[in-house]
Protein backbone atom coordinates (compact mmCIF):
# COMPACT_ATOMS: atom_id res chain seq x y z
CA UNK A 1 0.00 0.00 0.00
CA UNK A 2 1.83 3.05 -1.04
CA UNK A 3 1.13 6.82 0.50
CA UNK A 4 -0.32 7.61 -2.95
CA UNK A 5 -3.54 5.62 -1.40
CA UNK A 6 -3.38 8.28 1.33
CA UNK A 7 -3.89 11.27 -1.12
CA UNK A 8 -7.94 11.00 -1.45
CA UNK A 9 -8.03 11.47 2.38
CA UNK A 10 -8.14 14.86 1.37
CA UNK A 11 -11.81 14.54 1.87
CA UNK A 12 -11.25 13.71 5.36
CA UNK A 13 -11.77 17.48 6.48
CA UNK A 14 -8.65 18.77 8.88
CA UNK A 15 -11.37 21.34 10.51
CA UNK A 16 -13.81 18.70 11.83
CA UNK A 17 -10.71 17.75 13.88
CA UNK A 18 -11.56 19.19 17.39
CA UNK A 19 -8.32 20.31 18.34
CA UNK A 20 -4.86 20.38 16.04
CA UNK A 21 -3.13 17.60 15.98
CA UNK A 22 0.06 17.04 16.85
CA UNK A 23 2.90 14.48 14.65
CA UNK A 24 3.58 12.81 17.91
CA UNK A 25 0.16 12.12 18.05
CA UNK A 26 -0.66 10.82 14.57
CA UNK A 27 2.26 9.11 14.99
CA UNK A 28 0.72 7.13 17.65
CA UNK A 29 -2.27 6.65 15.87
CA UNK A 30 -1.07 4.87 13.03
CA UNK A 31 1.19 2.42 15.27
CA UNK A 32 -1.45 1.44 17.11
CA UNK A 33 -4.00 1.22 14.23
CA UNK A 34 -1.40 -0.54 12.62
CA UNK A 35 -0.97 -3.37 15.16
CA UNK A 36 -4.12 -4.72 13.02
CA UNK A 37 -2.76 -4.66 9.45
CA UNK A 38 -3.66 -7.61 7.53
CA UNK A 39 -5.89 -9.35 10.61
CA UNK A 40 -10.03 -9.55 9.32
CA UNK A 41 -12.47 -7.23 11.24
CA UNK A 42 -16.32 -7.91 10.60
CA UNK A 43 -18.50 -4.26 10.98
CA UNK A 44 -22.02 -4.46 11.20
CA UNK A 45 -24.05 -1.11 10.30
CA UNK A 46 -27.48 -1.18 11.74
CA UNK A 47 -30.14 0.35 9.83
CA UNK A 48 -31.32 2.15 12.95
CA UNK A 49 -27.82 3.26 13.75
CA UNK A 50 -27.49 4.76 9.57
CA UNK A 51 -30.68 6.91 10.92
CA UNK A 52 -27.93 9.59 12.15
CA UNK A 53 -26.62 11.20 8.39
CA UNK A 54 -23.58 12.91 10.74
CA UNK A 55 -22.88 9.46 12.57
CA UNK A 56 -22.56 7.47 9.58
CA UNK A 57 -20.44 9.54 7.78
CA UNK A 58 -17.77 9.16 11.01
CA UNK A 59 -18.69 5.75 10.76
CA UNK A 60 -17.89 5.45 7.36
CA UNK A 61 -14.84 7.91 7.76
CA UNK A 62 -13.61 5.40 10.74
CA UNK A 63 -13.99 2.28 8.42
CA UNK A 64 -11.93 3.92 5.83
CA UNK A 65 -9.29 4.80 7.85
CA UNK A 66 -8.95 1.50 9.30
CA UNK A 67 -9.20 -0.11 5.94
CA UNK A 68 -6.15 2.53 4.22
CA UNK A 69 -3.96 1.31 7.36
CA UNK A 70 -4.23 -2.34 6.51
CA UNK A 71 -6.84 -4.14 8.33
CA UNK A 72 -9.09 -5.90 6.39
CA UNK A 73 -12.50 -4.90 7.03
CA UNK A 74 -15.78 -6.32 5.91
CA UNK A 75 -19.05 -3.92 6.18
CA UNK A 76 -22.32 -5.81 6.87
CA UNK A 77 -25.05 -3.89 6.61
CA UNK A 78 -29.08 -4.23 7.64
CA UNK A 79 -31.79 -1.68 6.94
CA UNK A 80 -34.61 -2.18 9.12
CA UNK A 81 -35.97 1.87 9.24
CA UNK A 82 -35.75 2.07 5.54
CA UNK A 83 -37.34 -0.46 4.52
CA UNK A 84 -40.19 -0.10 6.86
CA UNK A 85 -40.51 3.62 5.09
CA UNK A 86 -40.18 2.10 1.80
CA UNK A 87 -43.03 -0.51 2.90
CA UNK A 88 -45.27 2.33 3.90
CA UNK A 89 -44.58 3.90 0.70
CA UNK A 90 -45.75 0.79 -1.05
CA UNK A 91 -48.74 0.40 1.51
CA UNK A 92 -47.41 -2.56 2.57
CA UNK A 93 -47.19 -2.79 6.56
CA UNK A 94 -44.47 -4.65 8.01
CA UNK A 95 -45.73 -7.61 9.99
CA UNK A 96 -43.45 -9.51 12.68
CA UNK A 97 -43.64 -12.91 13.72
CA UNK A 98 -41.25 -14.33 16.86
CA UNK A 99 -39.72 -10.75 16.49
CA UNK A 100 -38.23 -11.65 12.73
CA UNK A 101 -39.79 -9.40 10.03
CA UNK A 102 -42.55 -11.52 8.16
CA UNK A 103 -41.21 -11.69 4.22
CA UNK A 104 -43.65 -12.72 1.68
CA UNK A 105 -42.68 -12.17 -2.16
CA UNK A 106 -44.13 -8.16 -1.79
CA UNK A 107 -41.91 -7.55 1.02
CA UNK A 108 -38.49 -9.31 -0.61
CA UNK A 109 -38.83 -7.05 -3.47
CA UNK A 110 -38.43 -4.00 -1.28
CA UNK A 111 -36.40 -6.21 1.24
CA UNK A 112 -33.62 -6.44 -1.56
CA UNK A 113 -34.35 -3.00 -3.48
CA UNK A 114 -33.89 -1.29 -0.48
CA UNK A 115 -30.79 -3.49 0.46
CA UNK A 116 -28.82 -4.18 -2.77
CA UNK A 117 -30.18 -1.07 -5.18
CA UNK A 118 -30.50 1.79 -2.54
CA UNK A 119 -28.65 1.25 0.80
CA UNK A 120 -25.48 -1.28 -0.69
CA UNK A 121 -24.68 1.74 -4.05
CA UNK A 122 -24.91 4.15 -1.35
CA UNK A 123 -22.42 2.58 1.15
CA UNK A 124 -20.05 2.15 -1.97
CA UNK A 125 -20.33 5.46 -3.25
CA UNK A 126 -19.80 6.81 0.20
CA UNK A 127 -16.79 4.44 0.83
CA UNK A 128 -15.51 5.25 -2.63
CA UNK A 129 -15.54 8.85 -2.63
CA UNK A 130 -13.32 8.19 1.10
CA UNK A 131 -10.53 6.39 -1.37
CA UNK A 132 -11.23 3.59 -0.40
CA UNK A 133 -11.79 0.86 -3.63
CA UNK A 134 -15.27 -1.07 -2.29
CA UNK A 135 -18.07 -3.19 -3.95
CA UNK A 136 -21.67 -3.94 -2.54
CA UNK A 137 -21.45 -7.11 -3.47
CA UNK A 138 -24.76 -9.81 -2.87
CA UNK A 139 -23.17 -13.44 -4.08
CA UNK A 140 -21.07 -14.28 -1.13
CA UNK A 141 -23.95 -15.61 1.20
CA UNK A 142 -25.75 -19.13 0.79
CA UNK A 143 -28.66 -19.42 2.58
CA UNK A 144 -31.66 -22.26 4.52
CA UNK A 145 -34.64 -21.41 5.12
CA UNK A 146 -35.10 -20.18 9.00
CA UNK A 147 -37.24 -22.58 11.31
CA UNK A 148 -38.36 -21.59 14.68
CA UNK A 149 -40.48 -23.70 16.42
CA UNK A 150 -43.65 -22.13 18.32
CA UNK A 151 -44.58 -23.57 21.76
CA UNK A 152 -46.12 -26.38 20.52
CA UNK A 153 -42.98 -27.70 18.79
CA UNK A 154 -44.54 -26.65 14.95
CA UNK A 155 -42.14 -24.81 12.86
CA UNK A 156 -43.29 -21.03 12.44
CA UNK A 157 -44.10 -19.58 8.78
CA UNK A 158 -41.64 -16.62 8.26
CA UNK A 159 -41.75 -16.66 4.87
CA UNK A 160 -38.27 -15.94 2.88
CA UNK A 161 -36.50 -15.20 6.07
CA UNK A 162 -33.04 -17.43 5.93
CA UNK A 163 -29.80 -18.25 7.90
CA UNK A 164 -26.36 -18.45 6.55
CA UNK A 165 -25.11 -22.06 5.32
CA UNK A 166 -22.47 -21.14 3.71
CA UNK A 167 -19.94 -18.34 3.20
CA UNK A 168 -17.83 -17.88 0.22
CA UNK A 169 -14.50 -17.66 1.92
CA UNK A 170 -12.53 -17.26 -1.39
CA UNK A 171 -14.44 -14.64 -2.48
CA UNK A 172 -13.89 -12.71 0.57
CA UNK A 173 -10.03 -13.31 0.37
CA UNK A 174 -10.01 -12.02 -3.10
CA UNK A 175 -11.13 -8.70 -1.81
CA UNK A 176 -8.43 -8.61 0.80
CA UNK A 177 -5.78 -9.61 -1.84
CA UNK A 178 -7.13 -6.55 -4.01
CA UNK A 179 -7.07 -4.38 -1.00
CA UNK A 180 -10.63 -4.03 -2.09
CA UNK A 181 -13.53 -3.76 1.24
CA UNK A 182 -16.65 -5.89 0.79
CA UNK A 183 -20.30 -4.51 1.29
CA UNK A 184 -22.32 -7.11 2.36
CA UNK A 185 -26.24 -6.49 2.90
CA UNK A 186 -28.14 -9.09 4.81
CA UNK A 187 -29.49 -11.53 1.97
CA UNK A 188 -28.55 -14.85 0.98
CA UNK A 189 -28.85 -17.20 -1.66
CA UNK A 190 -31.30 -20.37 -2.02
CA UNK A 191 -31.69 -23.09 -3.30
CA UNK A 192 -34.16 -22.50 -5.48
CA UNK A 193 -32.05 -19.28 -6.48
CA UNK A 194 -33.98 -17.00 -4.48
CA UNK A 195 -33.42 -14.39 -2.11
CA UNK A 196 -33.95 -15.54 1.41
CA UNK A 197 -33.88 -12.14 3.86
CA UNK A 198 -31.82 -12.84 6.88
CA UNK A 199 -30.96 -10.85 10.31
CA UNK A 200 -27.67 -8.60 9.65
CA UNK A 201 -26.49 -9.38 13.32
CA UNK A 202 -26.66 -13.09 12.40
CA UNK A 203 -25.32 -12.46 8.72
CA UNK A 204 -22.13 -10.49 10.71
CA UNK A 205 -21.80 -12.84 12.87
CA UNK A 206 -21.42 -15.73 10.16
CA UNK A 207 -18.50 -13.94 8.21
CA UNK A 208 -16.92 -12.65 11.12
CA UNK A 209 -17.15 -16.82 12.23
CA UNK A 210 -16.00 -17.64 8.53
CA UNK A 211 -13.25 -15.44 8.35
CA UNK A 212 -11.97 -16.58 11.50
CA UNK A 213 -12.13 -12.86 12.20
CA UNK A 214 -10.05 -10.80 15.30
CA UNK A 215 -13.27 -8.60 15.74
CA UNK A 216 -16.70 -8.69 15.13
CA UNK A 217 -18.11 -5.07 15.95
CA UNK A 218 -22.12 -4.43 16.21
CA UNK A 219 -22.78 -0.41 15.48
CA UNK A 220 -26.56 0.08 17.16
CA UNK A 221 -28.66 2.93 18.22
CA UNK A 222 -28.15 1.76 21.87
CA UNK A 223 -24.99 2.68 23.92
CA UNK A 224 -24.82 -1.26 24.59
CA UNK A 225 -26.57 -3.27 26.99
CA UNK A 226 -27.76 -1.41 29.78
CA UNK A 227 -28.98 -2.31 33.55
CA UNK A 228 -31.25 -0.05 33.05
CA UNK A 229 -32.94 0.68 29.17
CA UNK A 230 -33.95 4.40 30.93
CA UNK A 231 -30.23 5.47 31.92
CA UNK A 232 -27.85 5.24 29.81
CA UNK A 233 -25.25 5.45 33.00
CA UNK A 234 -26.41 1.75 33.49
CA UNK A 235 -23.72 0.31 30.69
CA UNK A 236 -22.22 -2.56 31.33
CA UNK A 237 -18.60 -2.54 29.47
CA UNK A 238 -17.99 -6.19 30.27
CA UNK A 239 -19.91 -9.38 30.02
CA UNK A 240 -19.25 -12.71 30.03
CA UNK A 241 -21.59 -15.57 27.66
CA UNK A 242 -23.07 -16.80 31.12
CA UNK A 243 -23.92 -13.19 32.62
CA UNK A 244 -25.72 -12.25 29.21
CA UNK A 245 -28.01 -15.51 29.53
CA UNK A 246 -28.93 -14.60 33.10
CA UNK A 247 -29.69 -11.55 32.20
CA UNK A 248 -31.83 -12.36 29.51
CA UNK A 249 -33.44 -14.55 31.55
CA UNK A 250 -34.25 -12.02 33.90
CA UNK A 251 -35.21 -9.65 31.32
CA UNK A 252 -32.68 -6.90 31.57
CA UNK A 253 -32.08 -7.94 27.97
CA UNK A 254 -34.69 -7.91 25.86
CA UNK A 255 -36.49 -6.94 22.53
CA UNK A 256 -33.81 -6.12 20.08
CA UNK A 257 -30.87 -6.54 21.86
CA UNK A 258 -31.38 -10.57 22.31
CA UNK A 259 -30.20 -11.23 18.72
CA UNK A 260 -27.61 -9.15 18.86
CA UNK A 261 -26.12 -10.51 22.16
CA UNK A 262 -27.15 -14.02 20.64
CA UNK A 263 -25.02 -12.80 17.41
CA UNK A 264 -22.01 -12.22 19.87
CA UNK A 265 -22.36 -15.77 20.85
CA UNK A 266 -22.52 -17.37 17.29
CA UNK A 267 -19.25 -15.75 16.71
CA UNK A 268 -17.60 -16.94 19.31
CA UNK A 269 -18.61 -20.14 19.07
CA UNK A 270 -17.25 -19.97 15.69
CA UNK A 271 -13.75 -18.52 17.12
CA UNK A 272 -14.12 -14.75 17.16
CA UNK A 273 -12.08 -13.77 20.36
CA UNK A 274 -13.97 -10.13 20.81
CA UNK A 275 -17.72 -9.24 19.92
CA UNK A 276 -18.71 -5.61 20.88
CA UNK A 277 -21.46 -3.79 20.46
CA UNK A 278 -21.10 -0.12 20.08
CA UNK A 279 -23.67 3.27 20.10
CA UNK A 280 -23.31 3.83 15.86
CA UNK A 281 -24.38 7.15 16.47
CA UNK A 282 -21.38 8.09 18.89
CA UNK A 283 -19.17 9.78 15.79
CA UNK A 284 -15.87 7.95 15.16
CA UNK A 285 -16.84 5.07 18.39
CA UNK A 286 -15.65 2.28 15.92
CA UNK A 287 -12.53 4.27 15.68
CA UNK A 288 -11.97 4.43 19.42
CA UNK A 289 -12.15 0.88 19.52
CA UNK A 290 -8.60 0.75 17.87
CA UNK A 291 -7.17 4.10 19.19
CA UNK A 292 -7.89 3.95 22.85
CA UNK A 293 -7.99 0.77 25.93
CA UNK A 294 -11.07 1.72 26.36
CA UNK A 295 -13.93 2.70 24.86
CA UNK A 296 -18.02 3.23 25.07
CA UNK A 297 -19.99 -0.08 24.78
CA UNK A 298 -20.34 -3.82 25.96
CA UNK A 299 -17.71 -6.35 24.93
CA UNK A 300 -19.31 -10.05 25.15
CA UNK A 301 -16.49 -12.65 26.12
CA UNK A 302 -16.94 -16.02 26.30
Amino acid sequence: MGLSRFAPLAGLDPEMSPAPLTSEAFAAAVLRVAKYRGRPVVVKLGGSAMEDPAATEAALRSVAVLHLLGVQLVLVHGGGKPIDRAMTVAGLTPRKVAGRRYTDDATLAIVVRVLKDEIGTDLERRLNDLGVESAAVSDLLDGDWLSLPDDSGKPIDLGRVGTVAKVDLAGLRAFFEYRELPVIPSLARAADGGWLNLNADDAAAAVAGALKADRAIFLTDTPGVLRDRRDPASLIPKLSAAECRDLIASGVIDGGMIPKVEACFAAHDAGVPSALILDGRVPYSLLDVFLHDSFTGTEITR
